[in-house]
């Protein structure tokens, strides 16, 4: 018997299993429900609601649809892509982006097809970094903590990371309640030349096994100088100290930085799309 519902915080110990089974592919889930539990907080933009998929009792599928419009799943029976529960489910919350380990995400796309619209879509790889190979870069450069430096110094520097990153337009308000939502939440280093902030690098996604860098971005002027490594290498050895295994995603398309990963001791672990779309 097949069933498809709404996760509730009472089945937060089955879920945990699953995922725990699949820990590296569901680090993003694992980590929002550790933090925040199932229950949705509506304030919350990583909160959000989970459905699971039973067979015969058994949990073989988690699917998320986050506040902030993200879908991402994992699930081990794929019989669940051809049921309209799911269709349903995704027309619904009317996702905005996609994203998770390419054996997750293109099979549903393949089923979803007609529902999806790819707006943009980054082949990417996910890369978990080997500790016997780990290769600390240092720089003469000041790296310091987002909370700890003037936001009002950085906010140029924030307003170009937007852009690269594609993302809408901030005021200079909402950029600031960014800002202190993730130094809130996540661990955010800065790279300063002469008090500029011109790099800088995130501890975005936590779980008990697992920190993942994100955000990973050097103005452009800056260049060749290492910055980036300097940042991604301090971010690893604080996870590593906390008896973690550092993680990231890269595009496939951009070598620079799959170089210094690579020389930072990262080796690929799998195939990882994100997407942008809309639903039909």
């Amino acid at each position: 018997m097949e069933d498809f519902k709404l996760l509730k915080n009472q089945d937060k110990h089955v879920v945990m299993d699953y995922l725990e089974k699949n820990h590296i592919e569901s680090t993003f889930i694992i980590g929002n429900i550790e933090k925040y539990g199932l229950k949705n907080n509506k304030l919350k933009k990583n909160n959000g609601d989970y459905y699971g998929y039973f067979n015969d009792g058994d949990l073989k599928g988690i699917f998320s649809f986050t506040n902030m419009g993200s879908f991402i799943c994992h699930y081990e029976d794929d019989r669940i892509l051809n049921k309209i529960v799911l269709l349903k489910a995704v027309k619904k919350y009317k996702p905005k982006y996609i994203f998770g380990m390419k054996k997750m995400i293109e099979p549903l796309w393949k089923k979803l097809e007609r529902t999806f619209e790819w707006y943009s879509y980054d082949d990417c790889n996910y890369m978990i970094l080997n500790s016997k190979e780990f290769e600390y870069f240092t720089s003469d450069m000041k790296i310091v903590k987002a909370k700890d430096f003037d936001f009002f110094k950085a906010v140029d520097f924030l307003i170009e990371v937007e852009k690269a990153f594609n993302r809408k337009p901030k005021t200079v308000n909402e950029l600031k309640n960014s800002v202190y939502e993730r130094i809130g939440e996540e661990e955010y280093l800065y790279l300063l030349n002469e008090d500029k902030v011109v790099a800088q690098g995130v501890i975005k996604t936590t779980t008990s096994k697992i920190n993942q860098i994100e955000g990973v971005y050097t103005l452009p002027e800056y260049r060749g100088n290492g910055y980036a490594k300097a940042i991604v290498s301090k971010l690893c050895k604080n996870i590593i100290d906390k008896g973690k295994l550092p993680a990231l995603i890269v595009s496939k398309t951009n070598e620079s930085a799959k170089n210094a990963y690579e020389r930072i001791g990262f080796k690929y672990y799998d195939d990882y799309i994100m997407a942008e779309i809309k639903i039909n």
